[in-house]
C-alpha cells in the first residue's frame, strides 16, 4: 500500500468513525428527548386528572433530570397555578422563559397571574372600604341612638318632675295624704333626692312639723322608709328654721 493509499484509508476511517459518532449522539439525543416528553406528558395528564400535589411531585422530580426544559417548567407553573399558589406559579413561569423567552403558555399565564392579582387586589381594597363603611354607619348610629337616649331621658325626666310635682300638690290640696305618701315613698325608693325635699318642703309649707311626722308615721307601711322620711324632714326643718 503506497502512501497516497494509506491517506485514503485513513480518511475513510475517520469518516466512518465521526458518521457512528454522530448517530450515536442522535440516538442519545432522540432518547433523552423521548424521556422528558413523557415526564412532561405524565405530568400533564396529573393535571388533567386535578392530582395537582402529584403533578407537582413527579413535575419537580423530572426537572432534576433536564433543568433546562421549558416546557416542564411551564407545565410546574401550571400545575402551581390550579393548586392556587399564584406566588410559586408565577416563579415557574419565569423560569420558563428565563430559559426560552418565546415560550407562548408561561407568556401567557404570566400575563393572566397579574391580571388575577390586579383583581384580587382591587377586591381587597374594597372589601376594607365596605367594613369601614359599615363601621362608621354602626358608629353614626350608635352616636345618634346616645343622643336621642339623652334627649328623651331629659325630656321625660322633665315630664315625670312636672307630673310627680303637679300629683303631690293636688293629694295634698284634697288632702289625700294616702297618696301625698305614696308619692314621698316612691321618691324616697327612688332616690330622687332633689324631689324629694321639694315635695316635704311643700308639705311643711302645708302643715307643721308635727303633724307632717304624724302623716308619715300614719300612712307609710314601711318601718325603713317612715325612718328615712321622717329624718329628712325633720332636717329640712331645722334648716328652714335656720334661714329664717
Amino acid at each position: 500500500m503506497n502512501r497516497t493509499e494509506r491517506i485514503i484509508w485513513l480518511v475513510c476511517v475517520v469518516l466512518t468513525l465521526t458518521v457512528m459518532l454522530s448517530i450515536i449522539e442522535c440516538r442519545a439525543d432522540t432518547a433523552a428527548f423521548d424521556s422528558e416528553v413523557a415526564c412532561g406528558r405524565m405530568g400533564q395528564e396529573l393535571i388533567d386528572l386535578g392530582d395537582y400535589e402529584l403533578a407537582v411531585t413527579s413535575l419537580e422530580q423530572s426537572l432534576k433530570q433536564y433543568p433546562r426544559s421549558d416546557w416542564l417548567y411551564s407545565l410546574l407553573g401550571r400545575a402551581y397555578f390550579k393548586m392556587g399558589d399564584l406566588e410559586r406559579a408565577e416563579a415557574q413561569f419565569r423560569m420558563a422563559l428565563d430559559i426560552n423567552k418565546n415560550n407562548p403558555v408561561a407568556k401567557r399565564m404570566v400575563l393572566e397571574m397579574r391580571k388575577t392579582q390586579d383583581l384580587l387586589k382591587d377586591r381587597d381594597i374594597s372589601e376594607w372600604i365596605n367594613i369601614a363603611k359599615e363601621r362608621i354607619a354602626d358608629l353614626v348610629t350608635l352616636v345618634i341612638g346616645v343622643w336621642l337616649g339623652t334627649l328623651l331621658s331629659g325630656i321625660s325626666g322633665r315630664f315625670y318632675s312636672h307630673f310627680v310635682r303637679t300629683s303631690f300638690r293636688k293629694a295634698l290640696a284634697k288632702k289625700d295624704f294616702d297618696y301625698v305618701t305614696d308619692i314621698l315613698e316612691d321618691l324616697q325608693i327612688k332616690r330622687e333626692k332633689a324631689q324629694l325635699r321639694m315635695r316635704l318642703r311643700e308639705l311643711l309649707q302645708a302643715y307643721d312639723i308635727e303633724a307632717a311626722k304624724e302623716m308619715i308615721i300614719e300612712y307609710v307601711d314601711d318601718r325603713e322608709i317612715e325612718d328615712k322620711l321622717v329624718h329628712f324632714l325633720v332636717q329640712i326643718h331645722k334648716k328652714s328654721q335656720i334661714q329664717s
